[in-house]
């Protein structure tokens, strides 16, 4: 039962199949026959799509012939344009270039510069298309007229926009750098008109230097007589100025003119140059202050300076012009750099800078040989302004950054000849100041105070310290000075050093010339003389603190001072008083009795004690110590030398009966010479 019905099922399945493989075979065949069909149609649009390309391809051919042509039409009428320009351009702009450039507004001016952009490009195109047409010998007739209009505009514009700075303006530039006080000055106004011509000159020159045509010789013409003429006012002015604003000219000033002569209002620059003014003469002041031991107070008058001083607070002032001359170069080429920065190529800004600022270097060329003669003229007679030229130089020293950056892209070599040239003028004044030391001739006081030439040494070197740091290096280049600095220990200040080996030829040749001129006095003045000046120089060392320079140098300098003091003491000891004591000793104990010798010797005796007493009095009198303490000292050393000798002398003969009128002789009580020593050196001092 189980096979029939499994039977019966395979047979089912068995059908059903053979029935579905009637009905893909049907499926096949219609779908054969749809192929069949669609290649029929695909082949029939395959041979129209021919035939429509084989009618289509001609037309296409002649669409892009016609284009062609038609572009080529196009091209060719607008070179023909463009041509005919060229050939029109004469004509066109012939009324505008004939007017010349208006340089009001810049927008007048580009009009006339894209004129003789267009004839510049009519030129070009002639001389490379057809050199010997006429219009060619037109364009180069009218860009040749224009360029020259250009240029006649550009320096009448230059011209009327260029004038030297006024000495006050250069005054408030140099101020508001160095001052910083001055707030208020103005350095100068810059207007919409005066921005508007700037424009209108950059943009001619622009345009004459892409030309090829840059205006460096205009340019130079306007510039640099602008500047030297700045340059001159400036110096002229600062030279009135300065010895208008100096105490010893107010003071002249006062003395002649009348009661109604109103006073000037003084502006801030020239504060500052009475604040500089002040300083020399008070330095002056401290001078005459320590050599004489007086306040110099407002009642000095001015004849009392002499012509000395006069002279040294003189070559401070060249130094002061000088060097504001300097400061004045240095913002003055700034402010040509300025200028010119934009108004030529940067090739040829170097030699245009250079030239413009020639003159300006010239006159400070001059202006710093006129300080360094006067250094030297002032070496020459061991004055005071020798240090002028190192204080000038020092000044040019810290200008040097700030001139070197306002020279670039010019080479700054003018200014560094300059500076050499303030530098070796600075070593020959030193060397020539200390070969004048011997050679000075002024004598000694009468009253044996302390030597100008000793003042001057210590002022020299005073002044000398203030500009260790130039004077070092200078003097390293010489080889004495190199071979004595090799020779000390180590210093970790080498221009401390350097100097210090320089004041000690100054005081080693101060020292010779001093004992030189002590032999004009007697043995006592001679003495004082020359306690008086080592003392001053003891004292102005270690006042001023070039003692801890010198020791650099000479360690012992303090201790060798100190035995020359304790040595001249003694000097005048011996010689004041070693005549004097021997008329108050006794060869031998004087006998109970008197006998008619010793009566005589004791007149004797008395007799050339008081009349060598009188003279040494009268003469020590006149002697002069300036220096209270010394004063003292020497009264104390002179009680100590003369009394004892003279109270034993007096205790043991005054009473003796050796004359019928003892007053005659015994004139003096050892109180009296205690007294009269008391009174010594006080008149002078």
């Amino acid at each position: 039962m189980y096979a029939v019905e499994k039977k019966f099922e395979i047979e089912m399945k068995l059908r059903k199949e053979i029935m579905n493989i009637q009905e893909l075979k049907s499926a096949a065949n219609r779908s054969t026959t749809l192929a069949n069909d669609v290649c029929n149609v695909l082949g029939a649009c395959e041979q129209r799509l021919q035939q429509l390309e084989t009618a289509v391809l001609p037309l296409y051919g002649d669409t892009a012939r016609l284009q062609l042509v038609h572009q080529n039409m196009e091209r060719t009428a607008k070179a023909l344009d463009h041509v005919i320009n060229y050939y029109m351009v004469s004509r066109e702009l012939a009324d505008l270039i004939q007017a010349g450039p208006h340089t009001t507004t810049t927008e007048t001016l580009n009009i006339y510069l894209e004129a003789l952009d267009k004839l510049a490009d009519a030129q070009t195109y002639f001389n490379k298309n057809n050199p010997q047409s006429v219009e060619l010998e037109n364009i180069n007739q009218l860009y040749n007229t224009g360029v020259s209009k250009l240029e006649s505009a550009f320096e009448e514009l230059l011209n009327r926009n260029t004038r030297p700075l006024s000495p006050t303006a250069i005054m408030d530039m140099i101020a508001l750098e160095e001052d910083s006080s001055v707030e208020s000055v103005s350095v100068g106004g810059s207007s919409s008109s005066c921005s508007v011509q700037g424009e209108a000159l950059r943009a001619a020159a622009g345009w004459l230097s892409a030309a090829g045509r840059a205006p460096v010789a205009a340019l130079m013409a306007a510039r640099a007589p602008a500047a030297k003429a700045a340059l001159a006012a400036f110096r002229d002015y600062l030279r009135e100025r300065s010895v208008a604003a100096s105490p010893l000219m107010r003071a002249k000033n006062l003395l002649n003119r009348s009661d109604s002569t109103s006073q000037r209002r003084t502006s801030k620059i020239q504060k500052v140059l009475e604040k500089r003014a002040n300083k020399i003469m008070m330095k002056a002041s401290q001078t005459l202050e320590q050599s004489t031991g007086l306040a110099i107070g407002p009642r000095k008058s001015i004849a009392e300076y002499g012509d000395e001083s006069g002279s040294e607070a003189l070559d401070e002032w060249e130094a002061e012009v000088a060097g504001s001359v300097a400061s004045a170069v240095a913002r003055l080429a700034r402010a040509e750099q300025r200028a010119l920065l934009g108004l030529v190529p940067l090739a040829a800004l170097p030699a245009l800078l250079n030239a413009v600022l020639a003159d300006c270097f010239a006159l400070l060329a001059a202006d710093v040989e006129r300080v360094c003669g006067r250094s030297r003229r002032a070496a020459h007679r061991c004055g005071g302004g020798a240090a002028a030229c190192w204080a000038l130089y020092c000044r040019l020293l810290r200008l040097q950054p700030d001139l070197e950056r306002a020279l670039a892209p010019a080479s700054p070599a003018p200014f560094h000849a300059i500076l050499h040239t303030c530098q070796t003028n600075g070593v020959r004044a030193l060397e020539e100041w200390v070969g004048r030391i011997r050679a000075e001739g002024a004598s000694g006081a009468v009253d044996g105070t302390v030597h100008q030439l000793a003042l001057a040494a210590l002022a020299h070197c005073q002044a000398l310290a203030q500009y260790m740091h130039a004077i070092g290096p200078a003097l390293l280049g010489e080889p004495a000075y190199q071979r004595a600095v090799s020779q000390l220990p180590a210093a970790r200040d080498r221009n401390a050093a350097v100097l210090a080996v320089y004041m000690r030829k100054v005081l080693a040749q101060l020292n010779f010339a001093l004992r030189n001129k002590s032999e004009q006095y007697s043995d006592a003045l001679k003495a004082i003389f020359l306690l008086n000046n080592t003392l001053y120089l003891l004292q102005g060392l270690q006042r001023t603190g070039l003692l801890e320079i010198l020791c650099l140098a000479e360690p012992d300098c303090e201790a060798n001072y100190r035995d020359m003091l304790q040595e001249h003491k003694s000097a005048y000891l011996q010689s004041s008083w070693n005549k004097l004591l021997s008329y108050v000793q006794l060869d031998e104990p004087l006998p109970a009795k008197l006998r008619d010798r010793d009566r005589q010797m004791l007149k004797d005796k008395f007799s050339c004690f008081n009349r060598e007493w009188e003279e040494c009095t009268r003469l020590q009198r006149g002697y002069s110590v300036p220096d209270a303490e010394l004063r003292e000292a020497l009264k104390r050393d002179n009680k100590q030398a003369l009394l004892p000798p003279y109270t034993a002398f007096y205790d043991a003969a005054a009473a003796l009966p050796f004359s019928k009128n003892p007053d005659k002789y015994v004139k003096y009580t050892p109180l009296q010479i205690a007294t009269q020593l008391d009174g010594y050196f006080d008149e002078a001092a």
